[in-house]
């Protein structure tokens, strides 16, 4: 039976700034699948809608990653042909998100506090791209009954716990670096995506965005802190209580920056 769960909490030194949580997290479940999302908005000036972005990202991921599921075939063809098929999800991914972005820029026109902005941040007066001001990672898992795959792109973590509660990071972002990171507003943004895919099924599958990675004194700990997690997962009321007090303290005493993480796995 899969369950799921997300929580997003606002990094302590956004509330000292006053500046609103730009991450994003949510899960989606159903009897044969489950799906985890997290996205990060980028925090530098230019990215100034980047809440939004990370939301639209959540949303446009889940959604498309659902519609895979839901064909009766997909199971079939992503057995034949695996890299193809996730290749096309990046893509269309990445499509999605530009076509939302654009829409809600219409519908939400800059204010003319945010154009002032724009002029400062470009010293011409011209519009930054649309993508950029939105600009977010995206990180997702998607666990079957007997396959799971994940999709990458921007620093955070995916990280997956095998049948014996081992847990491991089977792909990370290979561009992301000091204060770079790959993002979906990025020219050429679907070559940075990296996936990972499994002909079994693995007990859990989690994302975090890097905030929780960062809070950590070494992978091994963030890997190890996983572990313990998994333990919790059959309580999912006191799970999710013990999240927010845990990631709480963690961007308080740690990165200081938001921290979401969204799971799905088999109880």
């Amino acid at each position: 039976m899969l369950r799921g769960l997300h929580a997003t909490v606002t990094g302590d030194s956004h509330i000292k700034k006053g500046i609103v949580c730009q991450d994003s997290s949510g899960h989606y479940v159903t009897d044969s699948f489950g799906i985890a999302v997290v996205a990060d908005g980028h925090g530098s000036p230019k990215h100034f809608r980047s809440d939004v972005g990370s939301k639209i990202a959540v949303k446009i991921t889940t959604g498309l990653l659902t519609k895979y599921m839901d064909r009766p075939d997909f199971k079939e063809q992503f057995h034949m042909h695996p890299d193809f098929i996730l290749g096309q999800m990046e893509k269309q991914i990445l499509m999605k998100w530009r076509e939302a972005v654009e829409v809600y820029h219409e519908e939400n026109p800059l204010s003319e506090e945010e154009g002032e902005k724009v002029k400062v941040l470009t010293d011409s007066g011209k519009l930054l791209p649309t993508a950029v001001i939105y600009g977010s990672t995206v990180l997702a898992g998607v666990l079957a009954q007997d396959f799971a795959f994940g999709l990458v792109l921007g620093d955070g973590g995916l990280v997956v716990l095998d049948g014996s509660g081992s847990p491991s990071m089977p792909v990370e972002d290979k561009n992301s670096h000091a204060n770079y990171t790959s993002s979906l507003c990025n020219t050429g943004a679907v070559s940075y995506f990296e996936h990972w895919y499994s002909w079994s099924a693995p007990a859990a599958l989690f994302v975090s965005t890097d905030g929780l990675y960062k809070s950590f004194a070494s992978r091994e700990d963030f890997l190890r802190y996983h572990g313990l997690l998994a333990h919790m997962l059959s309580d999912r009321e006191n799970t999710m209580k013990s999240l927010k007090r845990n990631f709480e303290k963690r961007t308080r005493e740690g990165s200081g920056d938001d921290i979401s993480i969204a799971a799905v796995y088999n109880i």
